[in-house]
């Protein structure tokens, strides 16, 4: 039981404690902007932080993994959102790698490429309902269910969610209510529908318990992290204390090459950067390490 009498059912206890960081801009030094974003660098001085707090991290890169947006299946019936508990997959992405629909089952890629003809290989390869690319969003929802604490890295893109992070955020629909019962059963809506219109059914919050941190760095302002808050508190995520880093970069160099000497002379951004590491170890261990709740709404 998690203290105050509420049920949980993922149990941390006794376990070393562990600090997931998960950055969400795009910018890169091998590609196009030929840089690294700022807020990377933020994001590993928390972790660095964490780790001398005692605590084993794990920085998640979103440029690094092929993640597909979510088909908004939710909003249909509740219940047609599916999760398997044993391979953290969403099952509107059911494939970790790209997969070929041949002769009514699907294979690999790899069996495809060796066992079919150059011209159906193609054909399967550009068709919508044929060709079904792999999702990576398994390794995060593996490092959340595993994680004590997260610590959302990103930017203020247009005064909103940056676009690798807004895509992440979407499909953890999955881990706030993603039924386990009905994975397998080609989205059967009928299915979906008997289950959610069952009498005292409830649906596991998973990420209920687990503590948030953020970080930003933008010049636009933070206008993020408050919405990110939100989101989090909706999963029933503890907010840490002092649980914000945050820089402005203004616009007083035109080349925006001073940037991120700036920022990186900042002694207050710097200074909250390592507070969040140190104060989410702190935190998780002051506080029970049972995660999720059961909940008839979500």
């Amino acid at each position: 039981m998690v203290k105050g009498g509420l049920l949980g059912f993922n149990d941390n206890t006794g376990k070393r404690v562990r600090i997931l960081g998960i950055m969400g801009s795009k910018r890169s030094a091998g590609d196009c902007a030929r840089e690294d974003s700022i807020n990377l660098e933020l994001l590993n001085i928390a972790l660095k932080e964490a780790r001398k707090s005692g605590a084993d991290v794990e920085l998640l890169d979103l440029r690094d993994l092929r993640i597909g947006a979510c088909k908004e299946c939710y909003s249909t019936c509740p219940a047609q959102c599916r999760f398997n508990e044993e391979t953290f997959q969403c099952d509107c992405y059911p494939f970790k790698e790209d997969a070929f629909l041949h002769n009514g089952e699907f294979i690999s890629m790899k069996e495809a490429y060796d066992n079919l003809s150059r011209k159906d290989f193609f054909r399967i390869y550009n068709s919508k309902y044929a060709f079904k690319p792999g999702d990576d969003m398994w390794m995060v929802y593996r490092a959340m269910l595993e994680a004590d604490g997260i610590i959302f890295s990103g930017y203020t893109c247009f005064y909103s969610r940056p676009a690798l992070l807004q895509i992440m955020f979407s499909r953890l629909c999955a881990l706030d209510g993603g039924v386990s019962e009905l994975w397998g059963d080609s989205k059967n809506l009928n299915n979906s529908i008997n289950y959610a219109g069952r009498k005292n059914v409830k649906y596991k919050q998973r990420l209920y318990g687990k503590h948030a941190a953020f970080i930003n760095v933008s010049k636009e302002g933070d206008s993020v992290s408050p919405d990110l808050m939100k989101a989090c508190t909706m999963m029933g995520m503890r907010i840490i204390p002092f649980s914000v880093a945050y820089h402005v970069v203004w616009y007083g160099d035109k080349t925006h090459r001073g940037d991120k000497k700036k920022a990186m002379k900042d002694n207050y951004t710097i200074s909250m950067a390592k507070g969040i590491g140190k104060v989410m170890v702190q935190d998780v261990m002051n506080n029970s390490r049972v995660y999720g709740t059961y909940n008839s709404v979500v």
